[in-house]
């Protein structure tokens, strides 16, 4: 987004606005979010606010789970439940640990190692057994479905990075089985368009937006009419007061020649930063199989099946070469009119980009049927499941991780390695104000929304707050526009 005082430019690599939220038809006339479609915070959250002017729905899930283990038998619910408690009981625990002591930690050491350590130290004090052990471990991996990798990937130096995600789920240890509280963890059952629309309604009716544009550079320049030129790949060059760069990270990451003068130590963060590589696959069928012969459709679903895990099978197949663990939401768990027979399944790093390396050139049945055979072994597991009458009637897959203009993978998140991953975030947070050039995006937002579109959202708020303060006089007060702090770019 390129701003001027007089004047606000848009420009948009794609033929749409929405960058990562958007939408698709392919599984019928209610769309889809084949992007963002989670609301994550553990405070204030501008999305829930925009969610009910625009009447969007949000779904807060049950706990209602199944679990498979590795040998693809079904784990008793109690036996289940316990483990998901203690796994969100650990997780709660590791990010305290990394909240208090993080600078003290080895930058190598994983969250999964966190969880490998307190499975050995409560096996020797007689708290759980190699069984319970197996199911916590298994069950940790579905960490990666939110950053976007594996659990062995992720810091718990920086683990309270990612507390938005964590944070935003309470367990009740009164009881004897899982219980948590998604208290602002929300599931949009519907889709992103009418928040988009209330977000972008001024941008379109007053700026001018040129779409299919892409940057090719940033670049301060004296002697211009405007302190900041803009050269798009349309041959357009345009002068500016201010540009605010909103490229997700991974894009950054593979173009940071677009900006000459970029401050190394930002162009050092920018390098530093992970980058997720979350994907969907959403499979339709011709009925909820998996749910209780006797829950009847007048139901309030109370008891329907939020969450399915396959923990990380045994053995491989000839179309699952890797020993992938995979998770699932139920669209049946929504309330009417938004229940539908779907599967939605997360996958996240090497798998992700397995999936849409191999679909990447296929279209129609040859590609339904790629898809059909690399999640057939998981989904013919669940119960009630037979193959003459549960064949899938649709599919759809995201492939973010081939997407130039997403950065080819999904969002930020803080992998094993970094060293000063909060001083990253607050140099491109920062930006470049003596040069008029400013970044925003969920990878610039404030620490508990890094990764979301809450975080995104507020980013640029808070960037646009800070232009307007950068021209008024040095004792002039603009009423809700406080300064803030400016970091040092070292």
């Amino acid at each position: 987004m390129c701003v001027s005082l007089e004047l606000v430019y848009l420009v948009c690599a794609r033929n749409r606005i929405g960058g990562r939220i958007a939408q698709s038809d392919e599984m019928g006339p209610l769309e889809v979010d084949i992007g963002a479609n989670w609301v994550h915070s553990t405070g204030y959250n501008p999305i829930i606010e925009l969610a009910k002017e625009t009447g969007t729905p949000l779904h807060r899930w049950k706990e209602s789970t199944l679990m498979f283990d590795s040998e693809g038998h079904l784990v008793g619910a109690a036996e289940a439940n316990k483990a998901l408690k203690r796994v969100w009981e650990i997780l709660e625990t590791a990010s305290e640990y990394s909240k208090n002591y993080g600078d003290k930690s080895d930058p190598s050491t994983s969250l999964y190692g966190f969880f490998q350590d307190w499975c050995n130290w409560a096996i020797q004090s007689g708290d759980i057994d190699e069984r319970e052990a197996e199911l916590i471990l298994g069950m940790s991996q579905m960490w990666g479905a939110y950053v976007g990798d594996r659990i062995e990937r992720q810091s718990l130096k920086f683990f309270y990075l990612e507390d938005c995600i964590e944070g935003g789920k309470h367990l009740n240890s009164d009881s004897g089985s899982v219980n948590l509280t998604f208290t602002d963890d929300c599931f949009i059952p519907t889709n992103y368009q009418k928040i988009v629309a209330k977000i972008s309604a001024v941008p379109l009716a007053q700026a001018t937006i040129h779409l299919n544009t892409t940057m090719v550079s940033v670049e301060a320049r004296q002697g211009g009419p405007r302190p900041i030129c803009v050269i798009t790949s349309d041959g357009n060059m345009q002068y500016f007061d201010d540009v605010v760069v909103t490229t997700p990270l991974g894009w950054l990451k593979q173009h940071k020649e677009s900006i000459p003068q970029l401050h190394p130590r930002i162009a050092s963060a920018i390098d530093s930063i992970s980058f997720g590589r979350l994907e969907k696959v959403l499979i339709e069928f011709p009925s909820a199989f998996w749910e209780a012969d006797t829950m009847s459709p007048e139901s309030d679903f109370n008891n329907a099946v939020s969450f399915v895990h396959w923990l990380s099978p045994i053995q491989t197949t000839q179309t699952v070469p890797q020993k992938w663990r995979l998770e699932c939401v139920s669209f049946h768990a929504f309330h009417a009119p938004y229940r539908r027979n779907i599967l939605l399944f997360y996958t996240f790093g090497e798998c992700s980009t397995y999936i849409t390396n191999s679909i990447r050139k296929l279209v129609g049945k040859v590609r339904d049927q790629w898809l059909q055979e690399f999640f057939e072994p998981y989904y013919s597991l669940l119960p009630g499941y037979t193959e003459e009458t549960c064949a899938p009637l649709r599919f759809l897959a995201t492939e973010w991780c081939n997407d130039e203009f997403a950065g080819n993978g999904s969002y930020s998140n803080f992998q094993i390695g970094m060293s000063d991953a909060a001083r990253d975030v607050e140099t491109i947070r920062h930006g470049m104000p003596e040069q008029h050039i400013y970044f925003a995006g969920e990878h610039t937002a404030p620490f508990d929304g890094l990764g979301t579109v809450a975080g995104a959202y507020t980013s640029g708020e808070k960037i646009g707050k800070r232009i307007i303060v950068s021209w008024q006089p040095a004792n002039s007060t603009i009423e809700g526009f406080g300064s803030e702090k400016k970091p040092p770019l070292c």
